[in-house]
C-alpha cells in the first residue's frame, strides 16, 4: 500500500500535509466555539442537560482532534514507512524545518531526519542528531522512538555498552506505562524485538523465528515488513535454506526499498550465492 503522497513531489507532499493540519485546527476551533456557546447558553437558561451535552461535546472534539492529528502525521510519515522514499521524505522534512521556528516542531523533525539518516546508512549523522534532542516527560513516545533508534545504531556499530544502556532505558519506560495500555504493550513488544535483533541469528530458536513471522503478518507498514523479512532471511540462510532465501531476496529487489535494507539484501544474496557454490 502506498502513501497518500506517493504521486506527489516533496514540496507537494509538505504543502498537502500543512494544509491538512490547518484544516484540522480550523475545524476543531469552530466546533469548540459552537459547543462552548451552547454550554454558556445552557448556563444562562438553567438547562443542565444541555450544558452537560455541550461539555461532553467539547471533550469529544478534543479527543477526535488528537486522533485525526495523529492520523495526519502518520500519513505524512508514510512517505518513508510505506513508500520507502527516504530522499523525498528528507527533502520535505528539511523544507518544513526551514519554515518553522517552533522548538518542539523542530525537535520532532530532527528525530524524523535521524531516521532518514539511519535508513540512508548515515549512522554517525543520526547519532549526532539524536544527541541534540531533548524530550519532555519520562513517558514521551518521542523519547521511546529515539531510544529505539539508538539501540539500532549502537548495535550496528557493535557498541554493546551504549546499546544495552539504551535498551535498559526502554525497559524502564515500559514499566512506567499503565499496565494493559496500548503504550505499555508497544514498549514491551519493542523490548522483545530489540533483544532479538541484538542477538546473532545463529542463536535464534525456532520460536524466535516464529515470532518474526507473526510480526510480519501484523506489520502495517511496508518498511517494517521488509526489515522483518530480511531478518528472517538471515535466519533461514544460517540454517541452510539457500534456494528459499535466494528467491525471497530476488523478489524483494523488485520492491521499493531503502538504501540500508538494499545493502543488507545484496549482502545476504551474495552470501547465499557463495554458500551455494561451496556446496
Amino acid at each position: 500500500m502506498q502513501s497518500v503522497s506517493a504521486d506527489m513531489t516533496a514540496e507537494e507532499a509538505l504543502a498537502h500535509h500543512k494544509k491538512t493540519l490547518l484544516a484540522l485546527r480550523v475545524q476543531h476551533i469552530a466546533m469548540v466555539l459552537v459547543l462552548g456557546a451552547m454550554a454558556l447558553f445552557a448556563v444562562e437558561k438553567g438547562a443542565p442537560v444541555l450544558y452537560l451535552f455541550g461539555l461532553a461535546g467539547i471533550i469529544a472534539t478534543f479527543l477526535l482532534f488528537f486522533y485525526r492529528l495523529t492520523q495526519a502525521v502518520s500519513q505524512f510519515q508514510d512517505i518513508l514507512w510505506q513508500d520507502a522514499d527516504v530522499a523525498k521524505y528528507r527533502a520535505a522534512l528539511e523544507a518544513y524545518y526551514g519554515q518553522t521556528k517552533n522548538r518542539s516542531t523542530r525537535n520532532t523533525l530532527e528525530l524524523e531526519l535521524a531516521f532518514c539518516d539511519y535508513f540512508d546508512g548515515l549512522d554517525d549523522a543520526a547519532l549526532e542528531r539524536l544527541a541534540r534532542l531533548t524530550f519532555k516527560g519520562r513517558k514521551s513516545t518521542q523519547r521511546l522512538r529515539s531510544l529505539n533508534l539508538q539501540v539500532l545504531l549502537y548495535n550496528a556499530q557493535n557498541d554493546t555498552v551504549r546499546r544495552d544502556e539504551a535498551l535498559d532505558r526502554i525497559r524502564a519506560m515500559a514499566v512506567r506505562y499503565r499496565a494493559g495500555s496500548k503504550l505499555a504493550a508497544t514498549a514491551t513488544n519493542l523490548v522483545r524485538d530489540l533483544e532479538l535483533r541484538c542477538r546473532p541469528v545463529e542463536q535464534w530458536s525456532e520460536e524466535d523465528a516464529r515470532y518474526i513471522r507473526e510480526q510480519m503478518g501484523l506489520a502495517d507498514k511496508n518498511l517494517n515488513r521488509i526489515g522483518l523479512r530480511l531478518r528472517l532471511d538471515a535466519y533461514e540462510l544460517a540454517h541452510g535454506r539457500l534456494a528459499e532465501v535466494a528467491r525471497d531476496l530476488a523478489a524483494l529487489g523488485e520492491e521499493p526499498i531503502v538504501p540500508r535494507y538494499e545493502t543488507m539484501r545484496v549482502q545476504l544474496l551474495h552470501k547465499a550465492e557463495r554458500q551455494t557454490i561451496d556446496e
